[in-house]
């Protein structure tokens, strides 16, 4: 376990990232449709990045890396269909980040119990899964969102995905020095 929270920099990352994307897109005016697809693609293909490596370095650590590296190839797959996307059909975009957050909500909470068996309680990963459970289900809730609606709710969504991801790496790293303390 101590290895893999001395790793908690790269869920930090994963968490600017997501803070900052939610701030540029709540804050860029006018996003059309094709903006906004590629804007989330661009988003989803880093995102798979960042999950792929930290999939390969908690391989020796983690019994369920692999599930990492399942909820990496889902943001690839977001990111393929949205970079393709050439439609102004918002309800399919709609429904494109629905069920990755669905998909991506799932396999975090799933995350989010085995770290609490492993950290003594520790709740953010299944509050950050939980994050994206909510807005899968609240964006099939927009069934006739139009882009600026559907822009604003991913852009919240991503800013405070983000900000739960920070607190997961900051309890990652407390971790990591209570573990380290403790062994001396």
């Amino acid at each position: 376990m101590l290895r893999f929270c001395d790793k908690w920099w790269m869920t930090a990352g994963r968490g600017a990232f997501a803070a900052l994307f939610g701030l540029a897109v709540l804050f860029l005016p006018g996003l059309d449709h094709r903006s906004l697809a590629l804007a989330l693609g661009l988003f989803a293909f880093v995102d798979g990045l960042m999950l792929a490596a930290l999939a390969v370095v908690a391989r020796h650590t983690l019994d369920q890396w692999w599930l990492v590296l399942v909820e990496s190839c889902a943001s690839f797959a977001v990111a393929a269909v949205a970079l393709a996307w050439s439609t102004e059909d918002t309800f399919g975009l709609l429904v494109l980040v629905a069920a990755w957050a669905v998909v991506t909500g799932v396999l975090e909470v799933e995350a989010g119990v085995r770290l609490r068996r492993l950290a003594a309680g520790e709740p953010s990963l299944l509050i950050a899964g939980g994050l994206s459970l909510v807005l899968g289900v609240a964006l099939v809730a927009l069934s006739e969102a139009d882009v600026a609606r559907l822009t604003a709710a991913i852009g919240w969504f991503v800013l405070a995905y983000g900000g739960a991801l920070g607190i997961v790496a900051f309890r990652l790293r407390r971790l990591a020095a209570a573990e380290r303390t403790s062994r001396r």
